[in-house]
């Protein structure tokens, strides 16, 4: 069917076009006026057909009909009267028609009344406009009797009755809609709206949530997801593994995940999710609950895992530990598989620890040490401590090194002053001891890095670094050629 406005195209059962808004009259406007005016001239003609038109139309005949004409007088009388009776029994007949006629626009009127559901929508908005929304929910009520699947009827009266604050009523009728009737998307997304924000209103999410989980269709979920709290989703299924999970718990929308991994009901006072779950060698029975924004919570989900791993073999460190008085390597051997990491005051390393690639300097005083292994699945070997106490057998003591460095800079006037002050930067010149180095065929020598602090206090580390031989304590520059070994310039020269 086309509009009669616009010519676009109408949906079959619409009321309205969707293009214009122009309403479609299924049957003509009904009108007090013209209604009355039919009576009228129904009435009229049924009056002048008549006892009174009989019996005029007998007195005329008498007029223009000569009975003299006849020679026999009453058989004359009696062929008129007969002809009389013949004519006031087709007036009656006519009469009876449009009697008849009458009836049956009376009774159409009636049933279009009635029975018309375009009738009681007409009806419903003249008293809405008119703020009489219980005359209007009246005619509604009809209307949806007529046609209990017409989606734009149901949702009108549940307009009208939330006008009425009868909420109540307005959610059974939608409820009903959605249930029963098999609705276009369009209609059911407005139908869903009206009730989830007269439940919100209400603020019964809870209702929300349980309709929407009973509801079969995707789409209108999804559309009102932040109202549902659908069960947490594992990010692996339950089973055995031989290899490190890193499990996630995920949420269909906003709110939060509690979680308890020895089998207990979570609650709200569990643990929080905040971070995948790190599942190593073991048997773990992990137990979540949503609850979202509004409070709703989900049904709780349980997911076993069992973790069988083999440890990888523990690295061998050299030197063991004990008292040291010459400058030492430390050298770690790593498994054929695994990587090896580790940490130098006493904490447990992790792979995130420093990564063992050469050997290590053996620091100056008391050091601990802790070496692992990790293996490519992430599982760790068992932690192999270190303690050593190196006391260097020399006068030269670090803090002699670094006067020795900057009374070498201040006398080849690079510094302005023993505090470390020059021409060429704001604040000063500061050095710090890095490490003990042995160079091939030159001895061992302290490595000291060179920094700027600034007037602020920040300290930047320069690309000057500094070599002082412990035993005599000369100050050098290091530098390092091409191919990365390491070489002095003397600063006494």
């Amino acid at each position: 069917m086309k509009c009669p406005n616009c010519g676009c195209e109408i949906e079959e059962g619409h009321l309205y076009c969707e293009t214009c808004g122009n309403e479609i009259q299924i049957v003509p406007d009904f009108e007090p006026e013209i209604e009355n005016s039919i009576i009228e001239t129904l009435s009229t003609v049924a009056e002048e057909i008549g006892e009174d038109s009989v019996q005029k139309a007998a007195e005329k005949a008498l007029e223009t009909k000569d009975i003299s004409e006849y020679p026999d007088h009453s058989k004359k009388e009696d062929a008129f009267m007969g002809e009389i009776s013949g004519k006031n029994w087709l007036s009656v007949g006519i009469a009876t028609a449009f009697a008849l006629i009458v009836i049956a626009i009376f009774a159409s009127l009636f049933m279009y009344h009635r029975y018309s559901v375009s009738y009681q929508l007409e009806q419903a908005k003249k008293f809405a406009a008119e703020q009489n929304y219980e005359q209007a929910v009246s005619f509604l009520e009809r209307a949806r009797n007529l046609d209990p699947g017409q989606a734009d009827i149901v949702l009108l009266e549940a307009a009208y009755l939330y006008q009425l604050e009868d909420k109540e009523t307005a959610l059974s009728i939608l409820i009903e809609l959605v249930e029963k009737n098999r609705l276009e998307y369009e209609d059911k997304e407005k139908a869903f709206e009206y009730i989830v924000s007269i439940y919100d209103e209400m603020e019964q999410y809870d209702k929300i949530n349980a309709l929407l989980v009973s509801c079969e269709d995707s789409e209108i979920q999804n559309h009102f997801q932040q109202y549902m709290a659908l069960v947490p989703e594992f990010g692996f299924a339950s089973g055995t593994y031989e290899e490190i999970l890193s499990l996630k718990i995920s949420a269909n929308t906003a709110g939060k995940i509690y979680y308890t991994t020895d089998g207990s009901e979570p609650d709200e006072n569990s643990e929080i999710y905040t971070a995948p779950l790190l599942l190593e060698t073991g048997e773990f029975q992990i137990s979540a609950i949503f609850v979202n924004d509004y409070g709703i919570k989900s049904e709780v989900v349980r997911n076993w895992y069992i973790i069988n791993l083999t440890a990888p073999d523990a690295p061998e460190v050299l030197p063991v530990s004990g008292n040291y008085s010459l400058p030492t390597m430390i050298e770690v051997e790593a498994p054929l598989e695994g990587t090896v990491y580790y940490t130098m005051d006493g904490s447990e390393p992790t792979k995130d620890s420093l990564k063992y690639t050469e050997p290590i300097f053996m620091p100056l005083g008391k050091s601990n040490f802790k070496f692992i292994t990790v293996s490519e699945e992430g599982v760790s070997s068992e932690v192999v401590s270190r303690s050593y106490s190196f006391e260097l057998e020399t006068n030269v003591t670090v803090d002699k090194a670094i006067h020795n460095v900057v009374q070498a800079l201040f006398d080849r006037k690079v510094l302005n002053d023993l505090q470390g002050h020059s021409h060429g930067i704001q604040g000063k010149y500061v050095f710090a001891y890095d490490t003990i180095v042995e160079i091939p065929n030159l001895g061992y020598y302290y490595v000291l890095n060179e920094y700027i602090d600034d007037e602020n206090g920040n300290r930047t580390k320069t690309e000057r670094m500094y070599a002082v031989e412990v035993y005599t304590g000369a100050p050098n520059r290091l530098i390092y050629d091409d191919q990365g070994e390491m070489g002095l310039i003397s600063l006494t020269d």
